[in-house]
């Protein structure tokens, strides 16, 4: 197998000698709008750009970029629980077979797993429909490259280009080179199968109680059965799908629902996942929440003590509480910050040589394990082999050490996203906050990158001001932009 981290370097080297030739297309007469955010494709299903008829397009301009590199290109496709995703999944793989490209079908599957699989199998490209944590009338399309990794920038452009214009399409091949259909849901066994290797030990879970909040989505059969596997008896909380409730109770950074769970139920732990799989929240025995930041924490030591922690390094985003940075100060460990999105951390750890990174939200990756996207599954059986060895451990006891400094996070509904530095009556908020917080405050104000949503972070070292402030800025934002 081909080193993931190396073929994702060369993606990102191939992406800058793409850049002028984007730049020329994206200028065109014709009017492209943009399609891709921090996430993929974002929408309401059945509304554009996620309508069946340009989804289509959609598929026809990927397959018009990759049939031209081999004879039969073949694309992964899987999808979460939504009531949409079968519609979007057979007007995608309508657009890919009528370029040649041969489409592979996973069925229900995590996004970490479609990312895996396409790798394995050697596919020129892994899409999962999915639209993550969101409401179930949301929906969205990832596209993952040949190393597992999203792919660049100016590949996404070249994709709105073409399914944009109508120029842009390219000759379609005659009958006999269309694409095929096969049914690959087979493979997902694979993907447990690695999974539970990766354990480390059968019997890791052997004479645990372990809550499992599946979030009606893409975990809701493949949780369960992982831990089971692995010897613990789980509590399966929301496996039950029905396309309509994913995510309806899943609870963001402090899962109350699993909280309780796992008092009543006198369980080691909670897990809670969120729709697509590749978020994580913990819960430990005491009913304390165990966010992506603990988790980086946690996992930091763990991977200084074998050696693989690679540059003493983490990479978190602004979003992270500073009671990260300095938990892993404590041990000769730098943290670096990027923006949101867990592109964003991918890539600066694949640029830096870094093998641990993440998202407060617990979208943690972890390289070196023939394995590059962020895997809810994964990180939570990383955590549980640092409660089962050399010792075992509860999880309060690994979780103590990373304090977090009170943090307050609003999200504002927006009808539009102006830049938020360039509204006075916003900047001059902020600065009446910075002087309420003093030196200890930080505050980060961003959009969200697939809703729409004004996003207001503070931290500082008061609770009562931290909240006060936050929605000082919340309320104008909310006047001036919503």
């Amino acid at each position: 197998m081909k080193d993931p981290v190396t073929e994702a370097a060369r993606w990102l080297k191939q992406a800058q000698y793409d850049l002028e030739a984007a730049k020329y297309n994206n200028d065109m007469a014709v009017e492209v709008k943009k399609l891709f955010g921090t996430d993929g494709i974002r929408g309401v299903a059945n509304q554009w750009p996620l309508t069946a008829d340009f989804v289509v397009r959609v598929g026809q301009a990927i397959g018009q970029i990759i049939v031209h590199e081999s004879d039969r290109p073949m694309v992964v496709i899987g999808r979460d629980t939504r009531l949409s995703g079968e519609m979007l999944e057979s007007a995608l793989a309508s657009g890919l077979m009528s370029q040649g490209v041969d489409t592979l079908h996973l069925g229900v599957i995590t996004t970490p797993g479609i990312a895996y699989l396409t790798t394995k199998l050697g596919a020129r490209l892994g899409i999962v429909i999915s639209a993550s944590h969101n409401p179930y009338e949301d929906n969205g399309i990832k596209v993952f490259g040949p190393d597992g990794f999203k792919i660049p920038d100016q590949t996404e452009a070249e994709i709105e280009r073409i399914a944009q214009s109508e120029a842009g399409s390219a000759p379609s091949p005659d009958h006999s080179s269309l694409g095929r259909r096969v049914d690959g849901r087979d493979y997902r066994q694979d993907y447990l199968d690695y999974l539970v290797r990766s354990a480390g030990d059968p019997d890791l879970l052997q004479d645990m109680r372990i809550v499992v909040d599946c979030a009606n989505g893409a975990t809701s059969e493949l949780a369960p059965e992982l831990f089971t596997r692995l010897g613990a008896e789980v509590v399966a909380m929301n496996n039950e799908p029905d396309g309509l409730n994913i995510n309806s109770s899943y609870e963001y950074l402090e899962p109350w629902l699993v909280r309780q769970t796992v008092l009543r139920e006198g369980a080691h732990l909670g897990i809670a996942f969120d729709g697509d799989g590749d978020r994580v929240i913990l819960v430990d025995e005491k009913g304390n929440f165990v966010d992506g930041d603990c988790i980086m924490a946690i996992l930091a030591r763990e991977m200084q003590a074998q050696g693989t922690l690679k540059q003493d390094t983490v990479i978190g985003t602004v979003m992270s509480n500073v009671g990260l940075e300095l938990s892993l100060r404590e041990i000769g460990v730098k943290l670096e910050r990027t923006p949101v999105g867990d592109r964003y951390v991918s890539r600066r750890m694949v640029e830096g040589g870094f093998t641990l990174g993440g998202e407060q939200a617990g979208h943690i990756i972890i390289f070196g394990y023939d394995h590059v996207a962020g895997d809810g599954l994964f990180t939570a059986l990383r955590v549980l082999k640092a409660m089962a060895a050399p010792h075992s451990r509860p999880l309060s006891e690994l979780a103590s050490c990373f304090h977090k400094y009170p943090q307050v996070l609003i999200n504002v509904p927006v009808s539009r996203k102006p830049p938020l530095e360039e509204i006075p009556e916003v900047q001059a908020q902020v600065a009446k906050a910075r002087a309420a917080l003093g030196e200890a405050g930080r505050i980060v104000l961003r959009y969200s990158g697939t809703q729409n949503l004004a996003r207001v972070m503070i931290e500082g070292d008061d609770q009562e001001t931290v909240e006060r402030e936050a929605q000082g800025i919340a309320d104008v934002i909310e006047r001036v932009v919503g």
